[in-house]
Formats: structure tokens, sequence, C-alpha cells
């Protein structure tokens, strides 16, 4: 499989070279983390060269995102008005709320913890046609922790067992790009055992541990690369007037 760049050289270098194409990229952080905004810097980079953004979001409405991305100065309006990303709006779909003036942002109202598979699967699809085509799909789940809570844990884990089938499946009868997934997870809202049927399906994982000066250190806790080297001192990582610093330190 093709290991492909995080477009953050300090990052690939970490994890043992890049990420392996149709891997999951677990990044775990707390509650006053900005480790969350290393996946949207990856989705960034993937997409200038190419690729197509898919945006899970089960945790805000679109404002929210939109306000909390300022962060790192990425406008997902922008970006979905241009042709390189799309939202799957769980947040918005389980409380009744539609975009009709914004195409690229996706829902389903009908949808609920009894349907959420088989709809889920349905409104992929639909990106798949209509906004993917032959480019190669680049997720973010915003987050694993807030999906587990709208499905309830013990649920989500199944359905969550039933996409990685569906994913292999499609590696097995499909003939295109196969995707990169950042999987998103505040241990704060999350369990142990969430956490590690999560990590166990993850073949990469990365932790965040803030402090109040506002840097903080990213452990890389999991790579399936073999010229992955575990630093036990971490990496710091901060960020600064809208742009991400991720150093030795």
């Amino acid at each position: 499989m093709e290991v492909l760049t995080t477009g953050i050289p300090t990052l690939d270098d970490a994890i043992g070279g890049g990420l392996l194409e149709d891997s999951n990229l677990l990044i775990v952080y707390d509650t006053y983390s900005y480790g969350w905004a290393l996946a949207f810097e990856v989705l960034r980079n993937r997409m200038k060269l190419g690729d197509f953004g898919v945006i899970l979001d089960s945790v805000m409405p679109l404002s929210h995102l939109k306000m909390e991305l300022n962060v790192i100065n990425f406008d997902v309006e922008k970006e979905g008005k241009e042709g390189n990303l799309a939202i799957m709006d769980l947040f918005s779909s389980f409380y009744g709320i539609t975009y009709p003036d914004l195409d690229f942002v996706y829902t389903d109202t009908s949808i609920d913890s009894s349907t959420f598979l088989p709809k889920y699967t349905g409104m992929y699809r639909r990106i798949l046609s209509e906004k993917i085509l032959d480019r190669r799909p680049i997720g973010v789940d915003s987050t694993i922790d807030g999906l587990a809570f709208l499905l309830g844990e013990e649920a989500f884990v199944r359905v969550f067992q039933n996409i990685i089938a569906l994913k292999e499946k499609a590696r097995v009868t499909e003939d295109r790009k196969r995707p990169l997934n950042i999987l998103l997870l505040n241990k704060g809202r999350a369990s142990e055992s969430l956490m590690a049927w999560i990590s166990l399906y993850s073949q990469y994982v990365i932790e965040f541990s803030s402090s109040s000066s506002g840097v903080e250190r990213m452990f890389i806790r999991k790579s399936p690369l073999p010229d992955f080297a575990p630093r036990e001192e971490g990496y710091s990582f901060s960020i600064r007037k809208g742009r991400i610093k991720l150093e030795e330190p």
C-alpha cells in the first residue's frame, strides 16, 4: 500500500514516513487541547494535493464548526463551495436542521439510532457519486465520542465494526483510490472501553496533553510502519497566529 504524506514533515518523520492509504489515524486529546486541529491541517494539506475532504460532524452545528476552525484559518464554506470538501452533518440531521443553500452540506433529518447505518452509508454514497468521483477521500470524524453519545456507546461500537467491514469489502470489490480516515476523540467525553475499541481499529494513534502555557505535548502511541521510532519525550505542539507549530522538544 502507498504511504502518503501528511504535508507536515515533522509529523511524517514522527510516524515513520507518512500515512498508509486506507488506514485510520486516531487523535486523542483532552478538554483544553487544540490537538484536534492537527486533523484539519492534514486535511487541508491533502486537499491541496488533489484529494477530497469529507468532514463527519456529530458534535456541533455548522456555524460553530466554522468558528472553531478559524483558529487555523480553515474556511469550511470556501472549500465546500470550491468543490474541495463535503460535510456529512449528522448533528444537524439528528436535530432537524438543513442548509438548502449549501450543496456541500449533506443532511438526512429522518436519521435516528435505529436507521443510522443504512442512512449513513446512503449519504456517503451520494457524496461519492456527486462530489468525490475519482479523487481520494480524506475523512475527518469530528468526533468519535460525539457519535457515540448520539447512538449510545455499545450501539456505536457495533456500527463502527460494520463500517470497518464495509471498508474491507470495498477494498476487495471497488477499483478506486483508497481513503485516509482521521478520527478525533476527546478522552474527557469517552469511556476507557470506547478508547480501547477505537484504538484497536486505528493503525496510528496520536495523543495530546494540554498545558496552561498553550504549548502541548504530542506523543505517537502507535504506527504500523517499520521506520517508526517512539520518542519518550514526545513533540511540542502549538498554534500561533493561525499556524500550527510541531517541533522536537
